[in-house]
Formats: structure tokens, C-alpha cells, sequence
């Protein structure tokens, strides 16, 4: 989001849109606001939704320092590095379709030297100190309990209190801390990624015996278990929780494949700010931990039974887990088992969501695979934790924005809300939407919405139900009596798709002027 006053401009976090096709062809487009223009950058996190466009931002002119807590600046290069290998690799390899021939080429969004640049304007600071970066404007962040280096955002400007919750974990909903100012919070924007979904926090003994008997079950199948998992916090709590798991013998050792080349250089940040302080050797050097360096590895895996592969991306939107789910999604033995998010519209919701054919590099693949779940890993509060987290921000004298959910998760959350003594009725911000900001009063909206906010967020992604039609065309061409048949019918298809509009005009990006006190949901 980006805050806009009379005197400064205010830029929280700059991510990648991830999801379907669709969704992140948004990454591509102008930005809705000026880089050269801001003062200032906020980071909350590493997480590439909340990181991943930072990068854009110096190539189109940002001068402004970029704030965060001191592990990010070892988070943030391998983090955004990757992020620029994998959509180099992404375009290449779209690029060389056969079915791209003679389109215009996908670029990368930016390389290595633009991240270079990025991580030249940190600056890091630590939590619960207040600092001013700018005149008439102070800042502190506090431990969100999310992940690693994760932090909520405390700002006043121009006299008015705002808070950003960024992600924030079941540890921050029970803590006090940031502490309501004297006369309430003007304005406080709040998460809402498990705004309809309550869970037991399991303790890590309980979570580890449920990871060890969907280990168990996958691997008596006689197959591979491949596990999508974020390179950043997931992967090295997998990791401690199998060594801890074989160490006191209640799963069999067997061989772990770390396959994301980020997830060990991620490690070396858990082991300098998260395991400094503990004893004994480290889980991420057991002899059964192998983390696989180069492609060469990474293709051998494909001849193996019996083991687990945990590869990125966590929700299957690229890395090299997209090539062990080409491999595995076929074989009835293997199973794919999902321990985090997975945003409708990503490979991995569609996978969730019980799909029999999916589309992976261009290629039609059939599900044979268990595909199982896991909900003990999620770094998010759930709803209770999320109320717990807002009742405690009371007094709210201006608006509650509710942000990063799905719209089921927003609803559920917004109607709770409300309820809460001391909470004002909750804004649900869509994309490109702008409002104005005043001391104590709620806001107004000063700018609408892109006009195609809502298809934008509704999870509909048609390579995926390109996808299905394939199938069902054969499915049905089968069934048809004869070769004439069959021929009739391709011929009238064929018909109706030259029958189509041949091209359609895009939606515009949302617009609108500068006006004293503004926040855009960007």
C-alpha cells in the first residue's frame, strides 16, 4: 500500500501477484505510482508476496531507503536472486513453446543487478525503536511472529497513528505489544489470510506425530513423497522436525532431498538470528538432510523411489518442484503432500481442489498421486487469533482496513469484527482502490477500484480450465460412434472458436490524483 501526505510519500512493501497466470500477468504492468516519487520504502517481510517487486522499484528511479528488521538483508538477496533466476528460466522456457512461435517474448522482470541495487538501500533497524527517517514522520516495527525477520509497522504521520499488521503469527495475538497510542489508533490495516478458519495450534511434539504418520502412509505406497515447501521458514521447520522425528525413532531414516538451492542459502540466516543460541549439532547437518545443488542432481532424483523431496515453490507456481510433479503426479504410488497456503488459482489449490489433469509447462499431466494436506505449519494467526489481535488495537477512532485474504476469508472475518467493542465496521480494500485519511474520523474513498478487481481475485484461471476442455473433448470424441462422427464434431468446435472475438481490449490501470492524506491498496 502506499500512503501519500503533504509532504511525503510512504510505499508499504512492494510483492509479486501470485496465483494463476492471469493474476500474475499484473506483475508486467506500470506500476500505479511513481518509484522516483517516494520517500520512503517499508518492508514487512521476505516472503516474494510481500518482497518480490522491490527490485522494479530501482529500475523505474527509487532513490528512498528501504526499512526493515536486520535479517532481512540476509533474507532478501538469495530471497529475490532466485526470484529473478526462476522468471528468467520461466520466460526461456515459455519462450521455446511451440505454441508461442511468432508471439511476443516474455521478459524477466529484473535481474541480479537490480537486486544488487535493491539490497544497496537497506537499512535496518531494530525492533520496538522508535526512529524518523523523514521530518514529521516516526516509525518503529515490532516482531510480528510470522517468520523470521517478519514485522508489523507502527507509523505516525502528519500527526495521525496507523498500524500495519503485515503477517502476523498466533505468537503476536497474544501479545500486548504494539500498544494502542494515547487516544487509539487512527487507522490500523489487519491481515486476513485465515480470516474464516479456525485451527487447534497443535504443540510440536503433536504437529511432528502428524507429520510422521503422513510420512508413514506415503511411504508404505512405495513411492516418492514430495512435499511443496516454501524455501523460506517451512522448509527449515520440515527440516528440524524429520531430524527430530529419526533422532527419537519414530520414523524411520530415510532420505531427505532438499531440492531448492535457496532453501540452503535461506538456512544460513536461521543458523546466524534463529539457532545462535541453541546446543547441540544442528538439524540442517544430519547425514540424512541432503540439500541438491545443481541441475545435474536435481534430475537424478527422478530415478529414485522412497524418498522426500521437499522443493519450491510452496504453491507450485514455479521452481523445480514443477518438475518432480511432472514426474510424480502420474505414478498412483507417489503422493504429494501440501504444508502451507495455497492461493486459489496456483497449481497447488487446483491440486487441493481434487483435479485429475493439470497443465504444468505446457504439458497436460494426469493426477495418480495421493494428494494429502497438513494444516499444522502456517506461520498466520487464525480467525480467533486475528480477532484476539484486533481487540486488542481498541480503540480504532478512524477505519479497520482488512487485507491479503481470499474474499471467503475477508467476509467471515469483516462480519466478526464487528462485533468488537471499540472496532469501527471494517473496509475491505480491493485493488487500485484509494481513500482518504483524517485524525479520528473514518475514512472516504478518494478513488475506485480497478474495474476488474473482483475477476482478478476470483481464482478462475483459464489454462487450467483450457486444461479440463481438452480432457473432455477427448473424453467425449471416444464415446462417438464413428471417425465421421468424430469429424463432424471437431469441425463444428472449430467453427465456434473462429466463431470468437479475435482480440479484447484490456482493463485500464486504476488511476487518480495525489490528495493530502491518501492510502492506495497498489
Amino acid at each position: 500500500m502506499e500512503l501519500r501526505s503533504a509532504r511525503h510519500r510512504v510505499l508499504i512493501d512492494c510483492g509479486l501477484f501470485q496465483g494463476s497466470r492471469t493474476l500474475e500477468a499484473l506483475n508486467f504492468q506500470p506500476l500505479p505510482f511513481d518509484p522516483h516519487s517516494l520517500d520512503l520504502v517499508v518492508l514487512t517481510h521476505a516472503h516474494l508476496d510481500h518482497a518480490g517487486r522491490l527490485p522494479t522499484l530501482v529500475q523505474h528511479g527509487l532513490t528512498a531507503p528501504v526499512i526493515c528488521l536486520p535479517p532481512n538483508r540476509q533474507l532478501l538477496g538469495p530471497m529475490l536472486n532466485d526470484a529473478a533466476k526462476l522468471q528468467a528460466a520461466d520466460a526461456e522456457r515459455r519462450n521455446d513453446r511451440p505454441d508461442r512461435a511468432g508471439r511476443k517474448p516474455f521478459e524477466p522482470l529484473y535481474d541480479s543487478q537490480d537486486v544488487a541495487r535493491l539490497i544497496g538501500r537497506l537499512d535496518t533497524v531494530r525492533a520496538g525503536k522508535w526512529i524518523e527517517p523523514l521530518q514529521g514522520l516516526r516509525l518503529r516495527l515490532w516482531d510480528a511472529h510470522h517468520i523470521l525477520g517478519a514485522a508489523s509497522v507502527e507509523l505516525n504521520l502528519d500527526g495521525q497513528s496507523l498500524l500495519f499488521s503485515g503477517d502476523i503469527g498466533d505468537g503476536a495475538t497474544h501479545l500486548a505489544d504494539p500498544s494502542s497510542p494515547e487516544g487509539g489508533w487512527d487507522h490500523v490495516i489487519c491481515e486476513a489470510t485465515y480470516g474464516d478458519r479456525d485451527r487447534e495450534v497443535p504443540t510440536p511434539d503433536d504437529r511432528r506425530e502428524q507429520l510422521a504418520q503422513a510420512v508413514k502412509t506415503a511411504l508404505a505406497r512405495g513411492g516418492n513423497l514430495i512435499i511443496p515447501a516454501f524455501a523460506l521458514e517451512r522448509t527449515q521447520v520440515i527440516i528440524e522436525d524429520l531430524v527430530a522425528l529419526f533422532d527419537a525413532h519414530k520414523l524411520e531414516p530415510v532420505s531427505v532431498f532438499i531440492d531448492a538451492p535457496l532453501a540452503d542459502k535461506v538456512t544460513e540466516a536461521y543458523r546466524r538470528f534463529d539457532h545462535a543460541q541453541r546446543r547441540g549439532p544442528s538439524p540442517f547437518d544430519h547425514p540424512r538432510i541432503r540439500f541438491v545443488r545443481t541441475i545435474e542432481q536435481s534430475k537424478a532424483l527422478n530415478r529414485i523411489s522412497g524418498a522426500i523431496i521437499l522443493a519450491g515453490s510452496g504453491m507450485c507456481t514455479g521452481g523445480r518442484v514443477r518438475y518432480h510433479l511432472l514426474r510424480n503426479l502420474p505414478r498412483a504410488d507417489s503422493t504429494v503432500l501440501f504444508v502451507g497456503y495455497q492461493a486459489r488459482g496456483t497449481l497447488g489449490a487446483v491440486l487441493q481442489g481434487g483435479a485429475k489433469l493439470v497443465r504444468i509447462s505446457g504439458a497436460d499431466v494426469k493426477v495418480r498421486a495421493e494428494i494429502a494436506s497438513l494444516d499444522t505449519y502456517s506461520a498466520h494467526a487464525d480467525h480467533a487469533g486475528l480477532l484476539r489481535w484486533i481487540a486488542a488495537r481498541a480503540p480504532i477512532s478512524g477505519s479497520l482496513f482488512l487485507d491479503h485474504g481470499e474474499p471467503p476469508a475477508l467476509a467471515r472475518l469483516a462480519a466478526d469484527v464487528a462485533a468488537l467493542p471499540g472496532i469501527p465496521t471494517p473496509v475491505i480494500p480491493s485493488l487500485g482502490e484509494r481513500f482518504r485519511l483524517e485524525p479520528r474520523s473514518a475514512c472516504s474513498v478518494a478513488g475506485e477500484a480497478r474495474s476488474d478487481a473482483i475477476r482478478l481475485v476470483d481464482g478462475a484461471d483459464w489454462h487450467s480450465r483450457a486444461a479440463r476442455l481438452r480432457e473432455l473433448l477427448d473424453i467425449h470424441l471416444a464415446k462417438l460412434p464413428s471417425d465421421a462422427a468424430r469429424a463432424e464434431a471437431l469441425e463444428a468446435i472449430t467453427r465456434a472458436v473462429e466463431a470468437l472475438p479475435a482480440t479484447q481490449s484490456a482493463s485500464p490501470d486504476a488511476q487518480g490524483v495525489a490528495t493530502p492524506t491518501m492510502l492506495a491498496a497498489s
